[in-house]
């Protein structure tokens, strides 16, 4: 078997060990799908549970991934999208590193609405936006530097903007908290009340 093949087999069983396939051994059922014109690889589909119901789709340009479709729930909608950017090809049309993740969706809603936007680079979370409430707009901003989270902004009054925010340090602590009654963009420190 190629080197190139190996490589493809491995990356699909890593496709669907972040489907969250089983991780002792035990067969994960992933199968591949060929453009039957070109025999070129288009997807990874795999069914975690066996139920016959695909969980997980990585669509494939050949040995290239491009997005992968996630129903986490199991209702057969997808509910989190993800896509990638691909990194430098040899130049046997394979790919010299992993494929590395740009952004992500994800419909936690009961209409199916994107309520989660992920946003990384070089493959490490920036920021999310969140709209918990569905109701179209974010409520919710998270930032982070090196894949840890600094800040969290709350819409608290639905205006669409951020009236509170928490800072946060090393360990994952709130190391403060200021609020923006006008929510005018000037954020300034809660002060703890005194007993």
């Amino acid at each position: 078997m190629s080197s190139g093949m190996n490589r493809l087999i491995a990356f699909g069983v890593a496709v669907a060990a972040a489907a969250g396939c089983d991780s002792r051994g035990k067969s994960t059922n992933v199968a591949p799908v060929y453009n039957q014109d070109t025999g070129r690889l288009e997807q990874l589909v795999s069914d975690r549970d066996g139920d016959g119901r695909p969980e997980t789709r990585a669509f494939m340009d050949g040995a290239v991934l491009k997005r992968i479709e996630i129903d986490r729930n199991g209702d057969g909608k997808v509910d989190r999208w993800e896509f990638y950017q691909s990194g430098e090809m040899s130049q046997r049309g394979l790919p010299m590193q992993a494929p590395v993740i740009e952004r992500a969706e994800e419909a936690n809603g009961p209409d199916s609405k994107v309520t989660r936007r992920e946003f990384y680079a070089n493959g490490v979370v920036q920021r999310v936006e969140d709209d918990a409430d569905n109701d179209g707009r974010p409520d919710k901003w998270e930032w982070y530097d090196a894949g840890q989270l600094v800040r969290v902004e709350l819409d608290l009054i639905g205006k669409g903007y951020p009236s509170q925010r928490l800072v946060y340090g090393l360990g994952g602590t709130v190391v403060r908290v200021e609020t923006d009654p006008d929510v005018d963009g000037k954020f300034v420190p809660v002060r703890e009340e005194s007993h």
